[in-house]
Formats: structure tokens, sequence, C-alpha cells
């Protein structure tokens, strides 16, 4: 794939019936085309086209309109990398399905609902949205079912716990850094053109890339995901949420099938001096904010330690040896795996 930049990421232009072809400039690799009238059909639903309207970075994207990468955007990025790396049609379908159950503002209901330390209180929904009468008619033209997608574990080359790669991940660590400009056009190009795939495992085959990865992938934890200020903005946020909940100003329906733009109208129509303030704060964000602030709920820590192509099999680039050491290491204990180095 050619990785390339665009103002925004250009989202894929199409007939809303997905009778013509989609083309478009994706911001991480570049030109893409897709002419499947199939999976074309389940794009076009209405439920799937929601996700343009919301934002990857939530409530953080009111602070810092620079992150515009959207749900709709991602999915489709991540449908590209699989198709790309030859996953079957089942992975790729799963691919652009995999975010289908997030709620206006992405993960800031995980700040409002008791979730999991994982933050991912969408997957809970998303038989909800697999069974809309679109997306199920959708996917029987495509011949599986709505219950093909609920657990994307299955999917190897889609899913995989942290510490390890997949395309989920690596799609959103690049789409979101080259947004925030911690990862550069040719940081792109060089970490994708490292890539490779191993017993169905996603691997770089250039120790250098993966060195590149974890550190900008480091800088994209401390600096965005997991910093003082994402933590602010989500804690805050939820207090808007709750107290217009609790006001009957907003349905948490609103945010199961609303979009971002629509539940942030209806926070700001509901005259709630509470929800202004924090809404006044989260637009106008001061760094002096954060002064003795205590988060009820810490942001989610990521890291990542890709696996490196050593010969024909892979080891965690945490545990690589020096070059000199591998062909022992290959000869001397043919037991070892990616799991060795991955908790």
């Amino acid at each position: 794939m050619e990785s390339g930049r665009s103002r925004g990421g250009d989202e894929a232009r199409h007939d809303q019936e997905g009778r013509r072809p989609m083309q478009w400039r994706d911001r991480v690799y570049g030109p893409l085309h897709l002419d499947d009238p199939d999976l074309l059909a389940l794009i076009a639903t209405p439920t799937f086209q929601r996700l343009r309207g919301i934002k990857q970075a939530g409530p953080s994207a009111i602070s810092f309109p620079f992150k515009n990468v959207t749900r709709f955007e991602h999915s489709l990025g991540v449908f590209a990398l699989l198709r790309d790396l030859g996953a079957d049609r089942r992975e790729q379908v799963a691919g652009l399905l995999h975010d289908v159950s997030h709620t206006a503002f992405s993960h800031a209901v995980d700040f409002v609902v008791a979730s999991t330390a994982e933050q991912d209180h969408h997957e809970t929904l998303k038989p909800r949205f697999l069974h809309r009468p679109d997306v199920a008619a959708a996917l029987d033209r495509l011949g599986f079912a709505p219950e093909d997608f609920y657990d994307d574990s299955r999917y190897p080359l889609l899913e995989r716990p942290l510490p390890w790669l997949c395309a989920d991940r690596l799609d959103y660590f690049l789409r979101d850094g080259m947004a925030c400009q911690v990862v550069r056009r040719d940081d792109a190009r060089r970490i994708l053109g490292a890539v490779t795939v191993i017993d169905s495992t996603i691997v770089l085959d250039d120790p250098a890339a993966a060195r590149l990865a974890v550190r900008l992938f480091e800088v994209m934890n401390r600096d965005w995901w997991a910093s003082d200020v994402e933590a602010y903005i989500y804690n805050e946020f939820a207090v808007a949420l709750r107290a217009a909940i609790a006001a009957g100003a907003l349905a948490e329906d609103d945010l199961f099938s609303g979009e971002d733009d629509a539940v942030l109208a209806k926070l700001d129509a509901a005259g709630l001096p509470e929800v202004d303030a924090v809404l006044s704060r989260i637009r106008r964000f001061d760094p002096a904010y954060l002064e003795g602030y205590v988060p009820r709920i810490a942001a989610k820590q990521r890291r990542i330690d890709p696996p490196v192509a050593v010969d024909s099999w892979f080891l965690p680039l945490s545990v690589l040896p020096d070059e000199r050491e591998i062909d022992d290491v290959l000869k001397n204990d043919k037991s070892r795996t990616l799991a060795d180095g991955l908790g």
C-alpha cells in the first residue's frame, strides 16, 4: 500500500445505495478503490454510514479539532489493510464491522457506565447493531450471519490483545498518529513497508521499523491516548452526560443511535449550568485545569511489542537477540514462540 496524507483523510465517495465503486485517498494508505457490490451494499447501510459522524478521539476532538479521524475512516482503513494482508472475505467483513457498535463520542460511554479495564462497553452492544435489519440483510447478501461477527478474537489478523500487533491497532496508531502529527508520512511508509504475515500473525521484517513503531506508539500513549489531558476531558464529559441524562435532556439511546454532533447539540440545548460549565472548559481547555485534578476513571494505558521476523519465524522485539545470536536461538530453542515474550 502507498502511504499518503490528505486533509482529513478524504472519506470514501459513493452513492448511498452502494451501486457505484468507491474511490478515495486514505490519509494512511493513499489511493484506494472498492468495487465489490456486496461489500459496497454493507458500507451503504445507514448503520455503517452513521460511523461518519463519530470521531475516534471522542470528546477530545472538541478540544483539539485536528483530531478528525472518524470511525468510518478507520473501519475502511482496517478493511483495506486486511485485504492487503491477504485476509479472507469473512475477516475483511469483520474489519469493516469491528467498530459498528461504537456509541456517540466513542469511548466516552466507558466513563459513564460501569466498564471493564479495557474500556470496551461498545463490544457488549455489538449483537444489537449487527442484528439491525439493514446490516443483517447486507450480511445475508454476503453469505454471512450477524453471529459470525460477535467476537473479533476469532480473526487473528484483525484483533489481538495488547501488546501484539493487529490490523485494528496498527491502523488506529498510524491514523491517529498522523492526525496528531506524531507519525510522519515517511514513518508510516517505513512501518507499513515492513509488515508481513507469518502463521496468521502480523509481524515486522525490519527490527529498525519495529523500534520506530514502539517509540511512536509510546509517544501517542503518553501525550494523547493516556495523557492527563485525555483523562480530564473524558471524565468531565462523562459528568456532563450523566447530568443531562439525569435531567431527561438526553436519553441513553441518543448515545447508542446518534452521532457526535447531534448529542452535542442536545447537551448545548439542555440549559443545565453544570453541563454548560463542563462544555465551556472542554471547548477552551487550559492546562491549568489539571492542577490537583484526580480523574474518577484513569485512561487506558497501551504499549506494543511488535513480533519481528527471524528466519521463517518471529520473536517479540523485546527479546530479539543480537544478530550474531539469532542462529543459536533458532537452533537451540525451537519451542520459543511469540507467547514467550508477550504478556
